[in-house]
This record gives C-alpha cells, structure tokens and sequence, in this order.
C-alpha cells in the first residue's frame, strides 16, 4: 500500500511536470508561428515581393526586408500591417543620353512610424545594396519641407549615408 502510493505520487509529479513542458512547447510553437507567419503575410500583402534580408534594430525587432516593385518595407512582429509598414518609396530612371545611358534611384519619400530605432538606417542600406547590384549610378531626392521641424535629424539621416546635401536637394553618388 505504501509502495502504490509513492508510486502514485511520483506518476503525479511526472505528470504535472510533463503537462507543464506540454504548455511551454505550445507557447513557443505560438511564438514561433507568430514570428515566422511573416513570411506568409508578406506574399499575402505583395504576391511579387522578394526577401532580400533580415536584420534586427536597436530594440532586438527581428525584421524582413522586403522588394516590392519600387518599395522596400520592412515587416516584423510589430510591423504587419499595410498603413504603418517602414518603407523607402523610390523610381528607378536612365539618363537621357543614348550612348552612355546611366540608371539612377530618385527617393519618393521615407515612412518610419518608428524615430531612433535603427528601421530607417535598416532600409537604407538596403536601397543602397540594392544599388550598387544593380548598376546605379546615383542615388538622388528632394527634402521635404514636412521634416523642416527636425531638420537637424533629418539631414543627419542622409549625411551618415554620405549624401550630400544642397538647398533641398541629396545626392549619392554610388561607388562599386
């Protein structure tokens, strides 16, 4: 009788430790499904989109980079929707000269929902990679007068890229 009981006491202990390890996997196949249903997302929002990378920013946001026609987003666990995705807007165009034609970027626009959390910095070198594979020459915009209210962090953004800046123009030249 003892012996049935030490016995029926340790299957209870095996067994609570057993449904509690249950409950742990679970959780991390929720997580795991959660982070990695990204993927399944991006081809649901952008069927043509192409994954060109994944990097994390300053607060540890695994992120997919993601080409999609003119656009690079960056998606994540808190990046999924389609309003307040990060992205770099941008048109690719050839100079006018028919002999030594030259491809270059203009930037329509850079949407960050997020300042100071390294997405920007993320989606630029992205551009720039993207870039220089593809034989552009330069990449180029105009300065929105939207930003003149944090100009200084704005101008700082493009200088750190090695763009130049002139009145309310940037340019970067691409180097191989």
């Amino acid at each position: 009788m003892i012996f049935k009981k030490e016995l029926e006491e340790e299957f209870q202990i095996l067994n609570n430790h057993f449904l509690r390890k249950q409950q742990q996997i679970q959780c991390e196949m929720e997580k795991n499904k959660k982070k990695y249903g990204i993927v399944e997302r991006i081809f649901y929002l952008f069927p043509n989109a192409e994954i060109i990378g994944m990097e994390k920013n300053k607060k540890d946001d695994e992120l997919f980079i993601v080409m999609n026609n003119d656009t690079i987003y960056l998606l994540g666990e808190r990046y999924q929707g389609t309003t307040n995705l990060p992205r770099i807007l941008f048109h690719v165009y050839k100079t006018d000269d028919e002999f030594f034609q030259k491809k270059y970027i203009h930037i329509d626009d850079v949407l960050m929902e997020d300042n100071d959390v390294g997405n920007g910095t993320i989606a630029m070198k992205a551009l720039i990679k993207y870039a220089k594979r593809n034989n552009i020459k330069w990449i180029e915009g105009n300065l929105s007068s939207v930003d003149n209210d944090h100009a200084d962090r704005r101008n700082h953004y493009y200088e750190k890229f090695g763009f130049k800046i002139q009145s309310s123009s940037i340019r970067l030249d691409i180097t191989a």
